[in-house]
């Protein structure tokens, strides 16, 4: 039991230090979080291994400050693997726009070389809006200054919805 509790509270830390990382601009700690051929999949969109390196440049160019804030995290543990569930929020400058979300990572863990690690991270967003905008009725939450309005990926899709 001891065990299994020290490896839920490093899983817990991992998911503090990946969110601190990236509203660091610390590319080399976000990247240190996964596995050598972890993924990341962001609507819909996949990077896995080396990949990894030039989506989180792209993405620390995107943006001014973030503020990434870790809610709740439910793990559970296996052995030398995991999943979990992390809820957060986020503020995020885009081209001068103060944005708000509200976000999950569906997570796999794996323990390598004594350290937890992501082996996975799929982010999913209820809402992604521009600060003081009317929220909006109906699925299409995402709204970017910039783009059509997209269907959030939850609630809506989960089963029990």
């Amino acid at each position: 039991m001891t065990e299994q509790l020290s490896a839920r509270q490093e899983i817990a830390d991992l998911a503090v230090r990946y969110a601190m990382a990236v509203d660091d601009h610390d590319i080399e700690t976000v990247l240190s979080c996964f596995t050598p051929d972890g993924t990341f999949v962001r609507r819909g969109s996949a990077v896995s291994g080396p990949e990894l390196r030039v989506f989180w440049e792209r993405m620390m160019a995107r943006y001014g400050l973030t503020v990434h804030t870790v809610h709740g995290h439910l793990v559970t543990v296996d052995g030398a693997t995991g999943k979990g569930v992390q809820a957060g929020s986020a503020e995020l400058v885009y081209r001068g726009t103060l944005m708000r979300a509200s976000y999950r990572y569906e997570d796999r863990y794996e323990c390598r070389e004594g350290r937890w690690l992501f082996a996975r991270r799929e982010l999913g967003f209820a809402y992604m809006l521009p600060d003081g905008a009317p929220f909006p009725a109906g699925t299409d939450r995402i709204r970017w200054p910039d783009a059509e309005p997209e269907a959030a990926d939850y609630p809506e899709t989960l089963p029990t919805w």
